[in-house]
């Protein structure tokens, strides 16, 4: 369910983001929108937290906090944005960070097609997703993962 105050394109990147991690089932998504919490989460027996991923345009000095206290830090966004223009460098600098980031175009089409009842056939297969409902088939053209 879409959060109040969460945009549509934070809400398919966070769907996007737990069905890449959802192999792991102790994977978690976050229903609210808090800038304090993962959007999509994986936390080990002693509950601390072993994946975090933060979607869209995170907190960067948030980030660089928490990236001290998990073992891995993903972020997921979108290649065009101007988040990842003005600090891709400095995620770089988190020797646990990773990075996820579709095509913008991909998300759009997701977002413009979006309805109350989702039901997606996400398909995962090298350096390609595919996202099919009853009436259309989207595809990444441009997908980093590192």
């Amino acid at each position: 369910m879409c959060d109040r105050g969460e945009s549509y394109q934070h809400f398919v990147l966070k769907l996007l983001s737990y069905c890449l991690f959802s192999h792991n089932k102790q994977a978690t998504i976050n229903a609210r929108l808090k800038n304090n919490q993962p959007d999509v989460s994986i936390k080990a027996l002693d509950e601390h937290y072993e994946t975090w991923l933060s979607v869209d345009q995170p907190d960067i000095s948030m980030l660089t906090k928490i990236a001290k206290r998990v073992d891995e830090l993903w972020v997921v966004t979108t290649l065009e944005s101007d988040w990842l223009n003005e600090y891709q460098r400095q995620l770089a600098l988190i020797s646990n960070s990773h990075l996820i980031a579709f095509d913008s175009q991909f998300i759009e089409q997701l977002v413009t097609h979006l309805s109350k009842n989702l039901q997606w056939d996400i398909t995962i297969d090298q350096q390609t997703i595919s996202v099919a409902d009853k009436h259309h088939f989207y595809q990444t053209r441009d997908l980093v993962w590192h």
